[in-house]
């Protein structure tokens, strides 16, 4: 697991401080100087400074502070580029009085700490031994972070020496993509039967969108419609109608061998590949499946490794169902095994979208037979070679050529302007 960084040091570590430094080397020359010429009164101030810089190494050993700590995040999971608060609720389980102490949290990537100041925590009354602390956190990209532990460093009370010490555990911050709003509309996508517009179709999902039926033995309790099980005396479970939602699928390219930009990453844990080209796939991936979802789709995302996504729930399940795709999003991460790829499914229908860098040549052909004839489909590609995007636009597709550092609203733009239509996108 990667050493997460703090501006103090996390291991436990004494070392003597300038001060302690001097008054040893002062010593030492004062015994030296006493030997020498016979000076009694010399040989004293030796002992003296001696004693002094050796007993403060010894107090700020045995003054270590026993400290337990408790650590929430709010928001429990963040988007990458949000801030989070960080919550701490410090108690001393030591029986003497903390001496002042510097803290801060380690952290697994670059930011700027300053290490702030904690008051004695006494030992009496009972109350007076939890402190609450609080700091705010960036994290600049998705991942699964170790935040902790909690790093304290203090002195002795003459100045001699300092140590520092990690308390208590370390927490994991979940941080999911950032979802960009995309413009309303979209384009009109265009295939070897005519055009297929990308409809828009509001479906909230409310009690007007479900139908009810009785308790039966096995139903989850979180399908129970309390108001009508109380309009009809029994229990009742939502059934959603039957709907004519357009399905869309988001295909998108988890194998390592897809990104050449792929360098080590010591960020996240367990420790995976990072690429810049995969880190705006997944961006526009939680972008679009959100957008298409609450347009009326059903989303479906399909990957070329094994699968890591989970699937946006059902409308009835609230935001909850978003929720959970995204935070799987926060974890997906490139695979070097080669994996079977997928069979479509059978009943697939609308349009498709691929997110693509340089993917393998199996691969394209794999991503070419997910488009069901009479269907539509829109490839952004990412630096793809000449070739391999050509094959895209010879079978039909709409291809939409971007870079990492594009940003995504511009992208779907770009989207519809290609396709040579765009409904409210200003």
């Amino acid at each position: 697991m990667p050493e997460p960084e703090s501006s103090l040091r996390r291991t436990h570590r004494i070392r003597l401080t300038v001060r302690g430094w001097a008054t040893l080397v002062v010593g030492a020359a004062c015994l030296v100087a006493g030997v020498a010429v016979g000076r009694h009164e010399l040989l004293v101030g030796a002992s003296f400074a001696l004693l002094l810089g050796l007993g403060g190494l010894v107090l700020a050993r045995i003054r270590r502070p026993r400290l337990d700590v408790v650590r929430l995040f709010s928001p429990p999971v963040v988007s990458a580029g949000a801030t989070a608060t960080v919550s701490l609720r410090v108690r001393n389980s030591g029986s003497v009085t903390t001496p002042t102490l510097l803290w801060n949290d380690a952290i697994p990537w670059r930011e700027q700490q300053e290490p702030n100041e904690l008051p004695p925590i006494r030992i009496r009354p009972a109350s007076a031994r939890t402190v609450s602390l609080g700091h705010e956190l960036h994290p600049h990209r998705r991942g699964l972070y170790p935040i902790g532990p909690l790093v304290v460093e203090f002195g002795d009370p003459f100045g001699m020496a300092r140590s520092s010490v990690a308390c208590g555990d370390v927490d994991r911050l979940t941080v999911v993509p950032a979802v960009t709003p995309l413009p309303d509309g979209g384009p009109v996508l265009i295939d070897g039967d005519g055009a297929a517009q990308l409809v828009q179709r509001r479906a909230v999902g409310n009690d007007d969108d479900l139908t009810t039926r009785e308790y039966r033995s096995g139903d989850a309790l979180r399908r129970v419609h309390w108001r009508a099980s109380a309009r009809h005396g029994e229990l009742m479970v939502r059934q959603e109608e039957h709907r004519s939602h357009p399905d869309a699928r988001i295909v998108v390219d988890t194998r390592l061998g897809g990104y050449p930009d792929a360098v080590p990453d010591t960020e996240n844990w367990p420790p995976t590949p990072s690429s810049e080209a995969f880190e705006w796939a997944v961006r526009m991936l939680a972008s679009l499946a959100v957008h298409l979802d609450e347009s009326g789709f059903r989303v479906g995302v399909v990957e070329t490794g094994s699968p890591q996504v989970s699937e946006i729930g059902e409308r009835w399940e609230g935001g909850l169902r978003i929720e959970g795709f995204l935070t799987s999003l926060a974890a997906v991460r490139l695979l070097d095994r080669q994996q079977t790829l997928p069979t479509a499914a059978a009943d697939t229908a609308g349009p498709t979208f691929a997110i693509l860098c340089e993917p393998e040549d199996e691969v394209v052909d794999w991503v070419l037979r997910q488009r069901r004839p009479g269907q539509s489909g829109a490839l952004f590609s990412i630096g793809m070679r000449q070739e391999a995007r050509e094959r895209f636009v010879d079978n039909g597709w709409l291809v939409v050529d971007v870079e990492p550092w594009d940003d995504i609203a511009d992208a779907w733009r770009s989207s519809a302007t290609e396709a040579g239509y765009i409904r409210g996108a200003h």
